[in-house]
């Protein structure tokens, strides 16, 4: 029961995909550029997607998770450090009246930096879109996204495509975010090809925050144990991978920006519900 009632949810899954994760673990680990000797940033992350029924065609849905970000740049004030990221989703997807449009409405909360709960480490922001269904298999979805970051309101349009091009291949993704083309193989092999665009930035004291940015394209591999259980392998290429320090003295902001462009890899295990 608990099973079909994800599936009917998620058919307007919050991120476009094509699958919902009621419990994922995953590791990543982005290795050195050459001038580096060492990783440059290892994450640990835990997350959630939990359902809730209001009345029938809506739903409210929480999607908590917890981030750590082990940063090692030698000779940089980022030697060492830890950031973590606590964050917890809250949206509601409602239909608008009887035609083929949604609408999905989605509050941020987050605590962001060395240490959490901290009184300025706190984020809040929204996104808010539609979701036209074409047809059972192709919906195209458009809103925006705004979030108030250390360095201020970053505020930028979405577009999103969740379309089941045949038995075989789907794409599904909410840019730019993540868009994603899945292959099947057979029951328990999947494939294909992830671009991910991954922005935040994390409180490290009074004075100072960092950014991370990245551009993450990678090939994966995804194999089904049994049918919810699925264990991920995931590999590519960070493009324009930086690490923005900013420090604020005197109301006076100077950056400093560490360019680490370079490989990673990535290993995940979900309770995974394909829909």
């Amino acid at each position: 029961m608990l099973q079909c009632f994800v599936i009917i949810l998620f058919t307007i899954s919050l991120y476009s995909q094509s699958y919902v994760e009621a419990l994922q673990l995953k590791y990543t680990n982005a290795f050195q550029n050459q001038l580096y000797n060492n990783s440059v940033i290892s994450t640990f992350e835990i997350s959630s997607e939990l359902p809730i029924t209001i009345k029938k065609g809506s739903y409210l849905f929480l999607s908590p998770s917890y981030n750590n970000h082990q940063i090692t740049l030698e000779n940089t004030e980022l030697s060492s450090t830890t950031i973590e990221s606590l964050r917890l989703p809250i949206g509601v997807i409602a239909p608008i009246g009887n035609s083929k449009w949604s609408l999905t409405a989605l509050a941020l909360l987050s605590s962001n930096g060395a240490e959490l709960f901290r009184g300025n480490s706190f984020q809040f922001g929204t996104i808010l879109f539609t979701t036209f269904s074409k047809n059972p298999n192709k919906k195209i979805r458009l809103g925006v996204y705004a979030n108030k970051e250390f360095f201020g309101w970053f505020v930028i349009p979405v577009a999103g495509v969740n379309w089941q091009i045949n038995d075989s291949n789907t794409v599904f993704g909410l840019l730019p975010g993540r868009l994603t083309f899945e292959h099947k193989w057979n029951s328990k092999l999947y494939g294909g090809l992830t671009f991910r665009a991954p922005m935040n930035s994390y409180r490290i004291n009074d004075h100072q925050y960092i950014t991370l940015y990245d551009n993450q394209l990678s090939l994966f591999l995804d194999y089904y144990l049994t049918k919810p259980v699925c264990l991920t392998l995931e590999s590519g290429w960070g493009l324009f991978r930086k690490i923005r320090t900013s420090t604020i003295e005197n109301n006076i902001k100077t950056n400093e920006t560490n360019k680490i462009d370079g490989t990673f890899i990535r290993l995940c295990a979900a309770y995974r519900l394909k829909i």
